[in-house]
């Protein structure tokens, strides 16, 4: 059955770092540069692009020469290099897609920056590239197009040096793991985000938006933990497992049972990417191996 589409909520992470003194921090954290105060900095996050459920997290342009795209993520995900290059596509439509283009003069544009901070449960490297190129079907030795995501893994104890030389981002980072240290010792979401606030309020951590924010705070974090607890507890529950193992293994050990979670999977995963009807049936008939005839049946019991 089709989940129902969620009304987009904002993140903490997002609301925090909308801030031009806290995004000169952080950059000046990233790139190790030392930007003064009175840089001028342009904060050009989208507001119309949503993958699911999900904004562009950040985005801003640094003294008109470079242009930061900034994504927070709980859950591993692999493909952050095209949604990266879906983001960078829109700034550049947005900022400079004109009959300039068209013209003899070259137009001159910011030189993009792709970060991922990741502050999830499951292991992760301190730092790694994640490189378009990696996704393309066919292997060549010249690239048209790449795009090169740096992923930093912000968990409070794993040692980012990152954490170090941003008080802000060190600040969040250790919210988000008392919140979950506290969510493991009294299984309760909700209270275990009031206590981690108070917390964090009384040890003067993240104070000043902590004391304005709260109320926004509890919703927004409610809902992205809540989330995430879902998507771990459909992986172990087989529903990821049999997509997973539907497309790149065939389901060559997988019973009746997680063919089918596997196919209504791909069927949900296709229509939230607003793929057509065909484009889906297509991809079933190729993943599994399937007849016309029988992709058809599974598509009219699952397509809605």
């Amino acid at each position: 059955m089709k989940k129902a589409k969620q009304t987009y909520k904002d993140s903490v992470f997002r609301k925090l770092f909308h801030d031009k003194e806290k995004i000169l921090e952080l950059y000046n954290a990233l790139s190790g540069r030392n930007y003064s105060s009175d840089t001028e900095i342009q904060i050009v996050t989208l507001e119309d692009v949503i993958f699911g459920d999900r904004k562009n997290d950040l985005a801003f342009i640094i003294d008109g020469r470079l242009i930061i795209l900034i994504e927070h993520q709980s859950t591993i995900n692999p493909n952050m290099p095209l949604r990266m290059l879906v983001y960078i596509a829109k700034e550049y439509e947005k900022f400079y897609f004109s009959k300039a283009i068209y013209s003899k003069q070259l137009v001159k544009i910011p030189t993009p920056e792709m970060y991922v901070f990741y502050n999830g449960k499951e292991d992760l490297p301190l730092e790694e590239n994640l490189k378009l190129s990696d996704a393309f079907l066919e292997k060549c030795a010249t690239l048209s197009v790449e795009a090169v995501v740096k992923v930093i893994n912000v968990n409070y104890k794993q040692g980012a040096e990152i954490l170090e030389r941003c008080k802000v981002l060190n600040e969040y980072s250790r919210f988000i793991y008392l919140v979950r240290k506290n969510w493991e010792k009294t299984n309760d979401l909700k209270a275990a985000i009031k206590q981690s606030i108070d917390t964090c309020i009384k040890e003067g951590v993240l104070r000043d938006f902590l004391k304005k924010n709260g109320g926004d705070v509890m919703s927004f974090l409610y809902d992205e933990l809540s989330r995430e607890e879902c998507e771990t507890i459909r992986e172990q529950d087989g529903y990821q497992k049999g997509l997973s193992e539907g497309i790149d293994k065939g389901i060559k050990q997988g019973i009746e049972q997680g063919i089918e979670q596997g196919i209504a999977a791909l069927i949900e995963l296709c229509q939230d990417m607003e793929l057509s009807r065909a484009e889906t049936k297509a991809r079933i008939v190729r993943k599994f191996s399937l007849s016309e005839e029988k992709a058809e049946s599974y598509m009219q019991q699952y397509w809605k």
